[in-house]
């Protein structure tokens, strides 16, 4: 049996820190929790984009726009600051610290537009200064209201490889700095403040582990101290049944397990970032995820148990799907056509969800990245010297997650049944038992979503403990 080390990671996203009232009410929350804390914070609400705008602006020698919305930028901080921090000591510290982060910035803009080039490793150069902002502000925040914290750099703590805009940390190398840095501030009873989404090379470049990777930033810090349990503080009531959006009737699950929530992630709910089961799944360290606009909702709970087998818990989807479809030439051996694909593959780094081969033919199923954009055109070139290619693009990969679906009894017939009009490009189970996804075109996945919604959820979970109606509707797309 686990050890209770007494520890919890709250983690609070942009939303939830997006403004001095909002930030105020992280504040009672971390104050009404009497554990030992590591309190893991993202960038103010729209921070991030708002930086990789400046740095695009400045990248294109347009450095008046660039450093216009830095001034936003920067004020938007002054302003919580000015809201929140009445010590007047506290104040002037946490003003400076804001004005140090815009020089440091503004330095950036003036040698970006001198180079004129936008490398992934310079855009997470401007990225980290959302979290490094916030997380001093909030730090300032928690002083004035007598919150005995110390404020970390995630730089110093997570060590990461050098794929800038979707790093991944270095175990090891993270655990020795959390031991010597992390572990004496919570043996002295103080709570630990970090950035989410950052780290950095072992040489101390900065880092950054792709979007919404405050989740996974809060997973790891809970490995690093053997948390007892992690929690996610959002603006939404927990995982759903389908993205509210579409399904606004969508139910609250109770529970979850970390191998289902995992394949939530991997086909599209926003709810959790996908890397973020993995560390705690390691350790058996459960995930909270919660609401901080209302803490009366007893939210979702992702551990390692299975206690609603043999059910389907989620729908969710993802949209721009390109489908790679490839019959290699004649002329090719079979082993020397895949070599030839995975050098293809590995060159131009796609999102990668699902890879279908027979003995003649391949189906690739892609989902186009914000930060690795795919130039489809050489991507077609260079599969075309080496294979018949067809891309297809506007599809969508609709997900079902549950678990052991194959046992479900008429499964697959429901599926069709109550979709009898749709034609679906692909079936997929899962290399585990809690997937099943069809690809469909743009122009339907909704009416099959709410088809499917319909069939699993509403005729059939009346009177289930694992689901719980909701009273308001999420703003966030969460499934």
């Amino acid at each position: 049996m686990k050890v209770k080390s007494g520890i919890t990671v709250m983690k609070f996203g942009g939303t939830s820190v997006q403004d001095s009232t909002a930030i105020n009410n992280v504040i009672e929350i971390v104050k009404a929790n009497t554990a030992k804390k590591v309190v893991v914070v993202s960038a103010i609400a729209k921070a991030t984009t708002i930086l990789e705008n400046i740095a695009n602006f400045a990248a294109n020698k347009n450095s008046d726009e660039a450093e216009k919305l830095l001034d936003e930028l920067i004020n938007r901080h002054h302003e919580i600051i000015n809201d929140l921090v009445k010590d007047q000591a506290l104040r002037q510290s946490a003003a400076e610290k804001i004005i140090g982060c815009h020089r440091q910035i503004a330095e950036l803009i003036k040698g970006l537009a001198i180079i004129n080039e936008l490398s992934l490793r310079i855009l997470d150069a401007f990225r980290v200064f959302g979290e490094l902002m916030s997380s001093s502000v909030i730090y300032h925040v928690m002083k004035n209201e007598g919150i005995n914290a110390e404020l970390i750099n995630s730089q110093d703590i997570i060590k990461t490889n050098n794929d800038f805009s979707r790093a991944y940390p270095n175990f090891e190398l993270s655990q020795k700095n959390a031991d010597k840095i992390i572990k004496p501030i919570l043996n002295e009873g103080k709570t630990v403040l970090a950035q989410g989404f950052m780290g950095s090379t072992e040489e101390g470049i900065p880092t950054t582990m792709g979007r919404e990777s405050s989740d996974f930033s809060a997973a790891i810090y809970g490995y690093l101290t053997d948390a007892d349990e992690i929690q996610i503080w959002t603006d939404v009531d927990g995982v759903l049944t389908c993205d509210p959006n579409i399904i606004p009737q969508a139910l609250k699950l109770n529970e979850i397990s970390f191998k289902e929530m995992e394949e939530l992630s991997n086909f599209g709910a926003k709810v959790l970032h996908k890397n973020s089961v993995k560390p705690a799944l390691k350790k058996d360290i459960p995930i909270k995820i919660l609401n901080s606009k209302n803490t009366k909702s007893s939210g979702s709970l992702i551990n390692s148990g299975l206690k609603y087998p043999e059910q389907i818990k989620s729908i969710t989807y993802k949209k721009n799907i390109l489908v790679l479809r490839i019959k290699p030439k004649e002329s090719l051996s079979q082993f020397i056509f895949w070599e030839m694909m995975l050098n293809i593959l590995s060159r131009h780094k796609p999102q990668i969800d699902i890879l279908i081969s027979s003995n003649n033919a391949l189906i690739i199923v892609i989902a186009e990245n914000a930060y690795t954009k795919i130039h489809y055109d050489e991507l077609k070139s260079e599969f075309e010297e080496i294979s018949e290619c067809e891309i297809i693009k506007d599809k969508v990969l609709v997900t079902l997650v549950g678990s052991k679906l194959s046992s479900i009894n008429n499964f697959e017939q429901s599926i069709f049944l109550c979709n009898p009009k749709t034609k679906v490009e692909s079936i997929i189970y899962g290399f585990n038992p809690h997937s099943f996804s069809l690809l469909v075109n743009l122009n339907e996945f909704e009416e099959v979503i709410k088809n499917l919604h319909k069939e699993f959820f509403e005729l059939r979970s009346s009177g289930s403990e694992l689901f719980e109606e909701i009273c308001h509707k999420p703003k966030k797309l969460i499934a």
